[in-house]
C-alpha cells in the first residue's frame, strides 16, 4: 500500500488551514492587538508573517513535499544524525497537544452547556471533575479522525469545519456589529496607536504571534506537505496565512463590540474565552444561541488544530518503525492522554499543582512557548543549513533573485527573530 496523499490542493490548504487557525487565533490575537497598539499593530504582525511565518511554512512543505516523509525520517534522510533533533519536534508537538486537549475540552464542554441552555461558571466546572469526561470525549473525537486518514478523516473534517467556521464567524461579526458599543468596540481595537511602534516588546509580540497562530515550527505543515504530489507552495502557503489572519482580525471585530457593548473589562486575556464571554452571552438577548455558536466555531478550529499535531507522531511512528495507522494512532492516543492527565486535573476539585501553579500553566510555558520555539530553530537550521538548494528552489519556485532572498531570509533572519522571541519569553518570565 502506498503512502497517503490529499485528494486534492484544496484539500490540502483547507486541512492547513485548519491547522493554523486554533483557539489562540479567535481569543488571543484580539486581545494581542488590543494591548498593543490596536491598529498600528498590525503593521508589525504582517511584517512578521511576510519575513517569518510564511518563508518557514514554505520550507517546511518543501522539505514535506521533497522528501516524501515525515519529521524524523525527513531529517534522517537530509543527515543521519538529525534524526535525533526529528524526534526532538515530534516530543514537543505530543506534549504541546496533551495540555491543548484539556482546553479543547473545556470550548466542548462549554459548547454544549450553552446548547442545552445550562451555561456553567468557570470557576464551578473545574471545581468539579466533569473536565475529566470532557478531557476524554475530545481526545476521542482527535483520535478517530486520525485513524481515519489523511483523505477519509483529516481532509474530510477539515471540508466541512473551515467552512462551517468561517460561516458561524461571519454571522457573529454582523450581529456583533449591530451592538449598541459596536463603534466603541470596533475604535479600541483598531485605532492605531503608532507610539507603539518604537517600543521592542510590541515587535516580539507580533514575531511571538505570528509563530503560534501559524503552526510553523511544529513539523505539522512538514507532515502535510509530504502528502502533497504537485501545487504552487508559495500559492498555497500564502491563502494559509492570509486565511490565519482574516480570521483573527474577523474574531476582533466580533469579540470587542460585544466586551465594550456589556461594559467589562477588554483587557481579559486569557480569561476573555471562558470567563468574560460567557458572563456577556447570558445577559444578552439570543445569547444562548449566540454562545452555542462561538463555542461550537471555538472547538471547530481547536479540534481541526489538535488534529493535526496528533497527525505529526502517527506519521513518525508510520514512517520511520512501519506501523499500522490504526496501531499508531493507538498507541499515540494512549501515551498523549497520559500526558496530559496532570494538566486536566490541575482545573478539577484536585487542583493538581507545582510551587504553586497549576500543572497546565506550567505546561504552557514550558512547552507550548519555550518548547514551541526551540522546535522552530531546529527546523529553521537543519532544513535551512543543510537541505540542498537546489531541492528547495525547485519546490519554492519564483526566479534567482528571489530565491536568493528566500535564502537569506530562512537561513539568517527567521532563526534571529526566532532566538529573539525565545530571550524575549525567557526574560518576561525572569523579569
Amino acid at each position: 500500500m502506498g503512502r497517503e496523499e490529499w485528494s486534492s490542493t484544496l484539500g490540502f490548504i483547507l486541512a492547513s488551514i485548519g491547522s493554523a487557525v486554533g483557539i489562540g487565533n479567535i481569543w488571543r490575537f484580539p486581545y494581542i492587538v488590543g494591548a498593543n497598539g490596536g491598529g498600528a499593530f498590525l503593521v508589525p504582525y504582517l511584517v512578521s508573517v511576510l519575513l517569518f511565518g510564511l518563508p518557514l511554512m514554505m520550507l517546511e512543505f518543501a522539505i514535506g513535499r521533497s522528501t516524501g516523509m515525515s519529521v524524523v525520517s525527513a531529517f534522517q534522510s537530509l543527515r543521519q544524525r538529525f534524526s535525533a533533533a526529528g524526534l526532538a519536534i515530534v516530543v514537543i508537538v505530543s506534549l504541546i497537544l496533551s495540555y491543548y486537549l484539556v482546553i479543547t475540552s473545556w470550548v466542548l464542554a462549554y459548547a454544549l452547556f450553552f446548547a442545552l441552555n445550562r451555561p456553567v461558571d468557570f470557576g464551578a466546572f473545574t471545581g468539579s471533575y466533569l473536565p475529566l469526561i470532557f478531557f476524554l470525549l475530545s481526545g476521542l473525537a482527535v483520535f478517530l479522525t486520525v485513524r481515519s486518514g489523511v483523505r477519509e478523516g483529516i481532509e474530510k473534517i477539515a471540508r466541512y469545519l473551515i467552512p462551517a467556521l468561517v460561516v458561524i464567524l461571519l454571522f457573529l461579526v454582523a450581529f456583533s456589529l449591530t451592538e449598541p458599543g459596536a463603534l466603541e468596540g470596533v475604535r479600541f481595537y483598531l485605532s492605531p496607536d503608532y507610539s507603539k511602534l518604537a517600543d521592542p516588546a510590541v515587535w516580539t509580540a507580533a514575531f511571538g504571534q505570528a509563530f503560534f497562530s501559524l503552526s510553523v515550527g511544529m513539523g505539522v505543515m512538514l507532515t502535510y506537505g509530504s502528502y502533497l504530489k504537485r501545487g504552487d507552495l508559495f500559492r498555497s502557503a500564502s491563502i494559509i496565512v492570509v486565511a490565519d489572519m482574516l480570521i483573527a482580525i474577523l474574531a476582533g471585530l466580533m469579540i470587542f463590540p460585544l466586551v465594550f457593548t456589556a461594559g467589562v473589562d477588554p483587557a481579559a486575556g486569557v480569561n476573555l474565552a471562558f470567563v468574560t464571554l460567557p458572563s456577556v452571552f447570558v445577559e444578552m438577548q439570543f445569547g444562548m444561541v449566540l454562545g452555542a455558536l462561538f463555542f461550537l466555531m471555538l472547538f471547530a478550529a481547536a479540534l481541526t488544530s489538535a488534529v493535526s499535531m496528533l497527525e505529526v507522531p502517527v506519521a513518525t511512528l508510520m514512517d520511520s518503525y512501519g506501523y499500522q495507522r490504526k496501531r499508531a494512532t493507538l498507541l499515540v492516543f494512549a501515551a498523549v492522554m497520559l500526558l496530559g492527565f496532570p494538566s486536566a486535573l490541575s482545573y478539577t476539585a484536585l487542583k493538581l499543582e507545582i510551587f504553586g501553579t497549576p500543572f497546565l500553566d506550567l505546561s504552557d510555558y514550558a512547552f507550548g512557548t519555550i518548547g514551541l520555539i526551540v522546535a522552530g530553530l531546529i527546523l529553521s537550521i537543519v532544513g535551512g543549513w543543510y537541505m540542498d538548494r537546489t531541492r528547495i528552489y525547485t519546490e519554492i519556485g519564483g526566479c534567482g533573485w528571489q530565491q536568493r532572498v528566500y535564502m537569506v531570509l530562512i537561513r539568517y533572519c527567521v532563526p534571529i527573530i526566532l532566538l529573539i522571541t525565545l530571550l524575549g519569553s525567557l526574560f518576561q518570565v525572569t523579569g
